[in-house]
């Protein structure tokens, strides 16, 4: 649910509000980031004077090459990067050769999960590139497609680019123990010739630095927690709101009924206008969303799962592929329950070593899926001064691999390119393979254990258990 690097930008962001919120003398801050490392399988062709397409492995961004931009046969490539643009969404993607000039511009076009980013929120997308100096500049123009879930725009030369919002509630996904408090801010990252008033994008293909806002903005904002202006302490946490921009929030005593806690910040006063769909629309309001997961006396169970070398032979190459997932059980008698379940299936890693182009046609459900418990039992300790045992049984689910296309080079260097993917062998694994976790068993004590290991040529699994502590 939550990622450290998720919860470290949080921070940095909610200190840079912080110290600058009765600064109105500095407007904006550069958006300068470290440059993001390879977190995912390259794919790569070769073009022409007659152009091509080329998607990343997991097929959330893609290049169109339009006939003649390039002079002679190029060999291009996508990398998935890790995303460390500010307001970032998903990974950043590395596009090679660096240093290449086209005679035509390209179409970047990325496509987007509207379950990560909901209601309005999507109308705030736009488009950076890296710098060699780290800095992040945003393209003027951009068009957005609601329908198809994509946010494209032209592009004339290759680097690091990414996906992000111009406004963010951070942290987006946290947890808090009982009783304790956590920071919330509003972020906002636009350009040089944006206004918060206006942030109307440009007609053109130019790119534009991009600024971190740090003075008040001209907005009022509701918060709520679960629907109630600024909570309650009793039932719910309670908001204790600094600004426009920056609270607390306090969580309760006990666990709230409805766990995560919906943080939201209802903004009025903004003036936004965008074109969706080849159509004009103006925002006049927005509504931000955090989730905030209050525990007490829980545990995070952790599973990583790997299946070794994946080969249709040679010519084909081999994969390994990834997938993890993790569930947060709350420890309470009878009432005790699962708060908290994440399938990774979807951002699944894929290491593949060969000749042939590899594409994520459509997700799975994966080798990790957590559906729910059957059963929570606790079993009393043997000793007085013993730990008690949990013993969950989970509702059982198939295992379903993303879908991948195949597109590899004739057998012996001679004939056509041909095409495959991975259907029958995902049929396969549904009857024959049950997903993680099927069960398991854990003493209820401090610390992290290790349940369950196993390592050999074809797999390798691994289960963790450990108690939350405040972090």
């Amino acid at each position: 649910m939550i990622m450290k690097k998720l919860i470290s930008a949080a921070l940095l962001f909610v200190c840079i509000n912080a110290s600058a919120q009765n600064n109105t003398d500095t407007a904006t801050r550069p958006v300068i980031t470290d440059v993001g490392k390879p977190d995912g399988t390259k794919t790569s062709i070769k073009i022409n004077r007659e152009g091509s397409s080329l998607k990343s492995s997991d097929g959330m961004i893609e290049l169109r090459i339009p006939e003649g931009a390039v002079p002679k046969n190029t060999t291009i490539s996508i990398q998935p990067i890790t995303n460390l643009m500010a307001n970032g969404n998903g990974k950043s993607y590395r596009l090679e050769p660096s240093g290449i000039q086209f005679k035509k511009p390209l179409q970047l076009i990325f496509h987007y999960d509207e379950a990560e980013i909901k209601d309005s929120m999507q109308l705030l997308m736009s488009i950076a590139m890296q710098n060699e100096k780290g800095q992040w500049l945003s393209l003027k123009k951009i068009s957005l497609d609601t329908v198809k879930k994509t946010i494209s725009g032209n592009i004339n030369h290759f680097s690091d680019w990414a996906n992000f919002m111009k406004i963010k509630l951070y942290p987006f996904e946290s947890r808090l123990k009982v009783k304790k408090t956590m920071p919330l801010a509003i972020d906002i990252i636009t350009s040089e010739d944006d206004e918060l008033v206006n942030l109307t994008p440009a007609e053109t293909d130019d790119l534009a630095p991009l600024k971190k806002k740090t003075k008040k903005m001209p907005f009022t904002t509701t918060w709520m927690a679960n629907g109630i202006v600024n909570g309650n302490l009793t039932t719910i946490g309670k908001i204790h709101v600094g600004n426009e921009k920056l609270i607390d929030y306090e969580a309760p005593a006990t666990l709230p009924k409805q766990n995560p806690v919906d943080i939201t910040a209802d903004l009025k006063g903004l003036s936004y206008t965008t074109k969706v769909n080849g159509i004009s629309i103006t925002l006049q309001k927005l509504h931000l969303n955090s989730k905030i997961l209050v525990y007490d006396n829980a545990y995070e169970v952790t599973i990583v799962h790997k299946l070794k070398e994946l080969s249709n032979g040679s010519e084909i190459g081999a994969a390994n592929y990834t997938d993890t997932g993790s569930c947060v059980i709350s420890i309470d008698g009878k009432n005790s329950k699962i708060i908290e379940k994440v399938n990774k299936n979807t951002n699944a890693s894929l290491d593949y070593k060969g000749k042939c182009i590899v594409t994520q046609l459509k997700s799975g459900s994966g080798t990790v899926h957590i559906l729910g418990a059957q059963s929570i039992k606790i079993i009393p300790p043997e000793s007085p001064d013993g730990n008690a045992w949990v013993a969950i049984e989970f509702i059982k689910a198939p295992t379903i691999l993303p879908l991948l296309n195949f597109k590899c080079p004739p057998v012996g260097g001679h004939g056509d390119w041909y095409t495959g993917n991975n259907a029958t062998a995902n049929s396969m694994a549904a009857l024959m393979i049950q997903a993680y976790p099927q069960r398991i068993k854990f003493e209820a004590k401090e610390g992290e254990q290790t349940i369950l290991e196993i390592n050999n040529d074809a797999t390798e699994i691994k289960i963790t258990v450990k108690k939350l502590i405040e972090e």
